[in-house]
């Protein structure tokens, strides 16, 4: 059952002075000691909290909040799922991903479906109120150490080429969208972006990868570790990464 905070209740964001966090996360004694921490910053106010997916997102489109920090596993579903639902119901909502899955294929599945931050639980508070303070609207990149996740030949990934060290944050997360096999206007859709803008960070990210076709950057983003093959990712699937629009 979500909370609300009867202060803020019926508040409107602009008028308040200080960042208005909504908390996401299905272990309660997680959620209070975060507020705690939050709540003694003088520039941060936490207003609501929820355990599961259908209440994260109603309360957030009720309060409209400045920033909501979700974990990546929730009570009845996937915080990475209600991302583009987050970003569809609450204007220029700030989204934090707060959670205990290192691993590489959930940060790369957050980035895709559009979070602005991915902050393992063992970092340091700071790391995690700077992602909150943050005014970019890019993707902020873990840093998280490649390691072999489960069994299996699918979960060992290839070092990446010297090429995605040029490229932004943002051409990663068209890259992964063009790979999963989506279209420029869901990608813009789910990143809160122009079709135009996603088109040029596709034709940039492709030049300098030296790619022609969807194809090839389905290929290049399977053999370099940002998607696998045959559907054994432990990442969400697909159609949870990027919602239909």
């Amino acid at each position: 059952m979500p909370y609300i905070y009867k202060d803020h209740a019926g508040e409107l964001p602009h008028r308040h002075s200080r960042l208005r966090v909504v908390l996401a996360d299905d272990h309660a004694i997680l959620r209070q000691g975060l507020r705690a921490i939050l709540d003694a910053e003088a520039d941060l106010e936490v207003i609501g909290e929820a355990s599961n997916v259908q209440d994260t997102v109603a309360l957030s489109r009720c309060l409209q909040p400045d920033v909501v920090i979700t974990d990546v596993s929730l009570a009845k579903g996937s915080g990475i799922q209600a991302i583009g639902q987050l970003r569809r119901e609450c204007a220029g909502v700030r989204i934090v991903m707060l959670t205990g899955e290192n691993s590489q294929e959930c940060a790369r599945a957050a980035m895709a479906a559009g979070a602005h931050a991915y902050i393992v639980k063992d970092s340091a508070v700071e790391v995690l109120l700077r992602a909150i303070r943050s005014e970019s609207p890019d993707y902020e990149l873990p840093e998280i150490p490649a390691r072999a996740v489960g069994k299996g030949r699918h979960n060992i990934q290839r070092p990446a080429g010297t090429h995605v060290a040029e490229m932004t944050a943002r051409e990663l997360q068209v890259l992964i969208g063009v790979a999963l096999g989506y279209s420029s206007k869901r990608i813009a859709g789910n990143l809160g972006r122009s079709v135009k803008t996603i088109e040029k960070h596709r034709f940039k990210m492709m030049r300098k990868l030296g790619l022609h076709n969807a194809a090839a950057v389905t290929r290049y983003a399977i053999d370099n570790g940002f998607l696998q093959a045959g559907g054994e990712a432990s990442a969400p699937r697909p159609d949870e990464i990027f919602p239909h629009t």
